[in-house]
């Protein structure tokens, strides 16, 4: 069996979500189980109208309009019948939900979960209808929920709970479907409260399916041919790259990287599964494989790089840290009680520095700090990590970093490399971001040939 997991690009348009059959249809030997996201069209990104409706309506003004118009438009140029679907249930089901927010003034994190879950569940409905009409494909819908996909209680942003596998894949078993088309991104709890997984959450969803089936090849359908050197938007000499490694997958899925989920490697790696990541448009180009280990020698020790943005700064510096032990645990011990999510950390006797994309979060602890060190907390930074395995044992490639930063005039704020050497992560003004990136890409993929490894 393989997952194939469609974005909401790969399904934003008629042509592009018949397309996606088409895709399915020439997979059926390898009993497919399809993950979709919801439409995101030229003209609407369904998610984000989602939450926008949800929140005009907890101000007093309740509008379905633009919900109910895209996804009417998607089904009127596929000749979906959006009541023998159940699309039309689903659109007044939202309608009430938006009057009731309306009506308590009050939108919960739980609430905008249910709201977010009706984009996939309408785009799913809409695969699922064009597979069997028009392409003749025994194919079956069942939502992540119906199936068992269970979770913690985290709304926003839930944790599969792996108990609930074994039910799954007998659910799965059962269907005797050739293709099952199911919805990424939502699940619920045990007590029948819908989740979702976070932004981006159906790549997590097709990982978590491809280890609840045993599958051989987890496929993510994206808008771009696999993982790039860089964002393409940022630097247009950006290339796909053949092969990652898990491990650098991850790193780059952490810090920023768009085509991947952060969460979408662990179950691969836990169950040892090739992740694909492949372009709908472009269904002939190899795009990018991820495996446990490399089977090819890469050409850079640099793999890709990544950019975050929106980042924010905390520095505590204060002398009563000097030959203190206990003290960074006391500076941490606020920072999780202020749900502070650390990407970055560097430090000295007296100072430490640590980046957070938690503005909020970070004001309430550096409250709490004042009342032993000096705090100040900076806006408007970026971080980038250059990624690669092959950085291991490789010398001079801090030194080309720096360089490339010298070269371009941007001023790194904050350096960190860890002892695994696969990602150099470093700190700029947001306004130098894109500079930065381009000098990066420049030095390791545009500048010739890459300095050999010294011998052992």
């Amino acid at each position: 069996m393989i997952t194939m997991k469609f974005g909401g690009t790969s399904v934003g348009t008629p042509e592009s979500v018949r397309a996606v059959c088409r895709l399915v249809k020439g997979e059926l030997d390898r009993r497919p189980v399809v993950i979709v996201s919801a439409h995101n069209s030229p003209q609407v990104r369904m998610t984000d109208t989602l939450i926008a409706a949800a929140k005009a309506a907890k101000e007093g003004r309740p509008d379905a309009g633009k919900v109910i118009e895209a996804q009417l438009w998607m089904c009127e140029g596929l000749g979906v019948d959006p009541v023998a679907t159940g699309i039309r249930r689903y659109l007044d089901r939202f309608s009430q939900l938006l009057s009731g927010i309306a009506m308590i003034g009050e939108l919960t994190p739980r609430t905008m979960d249910v709201v977010m879950s009706f984009g996939e569940r309408m785009s799913a409905r809409v695969v699922n209808d064009v597979l069997r009409r028009e392409f003749g494909v025994d194919s079956e819908y069942r939502s992540s929920i119906t199936l068992g996909l269970r979770t913690d209680h985290n709304f926003g942003s839930a944790r599969p709970d792996p108990r609930c596998y074994p039910a799954v894949a007998k659910q799965i078993a059962d269907i005797g479907s050739q293709v099952l088309v199911t919805t990424g991104f939502i699940a619920s709890t045990d007590d029948g409260q819908t989740t979702t997984l976070g932004r981006g959450g159906s790549d997590f969803s097709a990982t978590i399916f491809g280890a609840i089936v045993g599958a051989e090849e987890v496929q993510i359908w994206t808008d771009v041919s696999g993982v790039m050197t860089a964002d393409p938007r940022i630097v247009p000499a950006a290339a796909s790259i053949p092969e990652l490694t898990f491990t650098e997958a991850s790193e780059l899925a952490w810090y920023g990287a768009k085509v991947l989920h952060p969460a979408t490697m662990t179950p691969a790696i836990e169950h040892d599964i090739p992740v694909r990541v492949k372009n709908t448009a472009l269904p002939d180009h190899p795009g990018t494989v991820i495996v446990k280990r490399a089977t090819e020698k890469a050409t850079s020790a640099v793999k890709s790089l990544a950019v975050m943005k929106d980042i924010h700064m905390v520095t505590i510096s204060t002398e009563r840290m000097f030959g203190t032990h206990g003290f960074m645990s006391k500076i941490f011990d606020i920072f999780n009680r202020h749900h502070v999510d650390i990407h970055m950390i560097a430090t000295s006797e007296v100072t430490i520095s640590v980046t957070t994309p938690n503005k909020e979060n970070a004001e309430a602890a550096a409250e709490d700090l004042r009342a032993f060190a000096n705090v100040v907390v900076e806006d408007g930074l970026s971080l980038i990590s250059v990624v690669g395995e092959g950085m291991k044992g490789t010398p001079g490639t801090a030194a080309r970093v720096t360089k490339a930063m010298g070269a371009c005039q941007a001023n790194i704020r904050m350096i960190s490399q860890g002892a695994s050497e696969i990602n150099i992560a470093l700190v700029v003004k947001t306004g130098e971001a894109k500079q930065a990136i381009a000098a990066l890409h420049a030095e390791f993929f545009e500048s010739g040939a890459e300095p050999e490894k010294e011998s052992a």
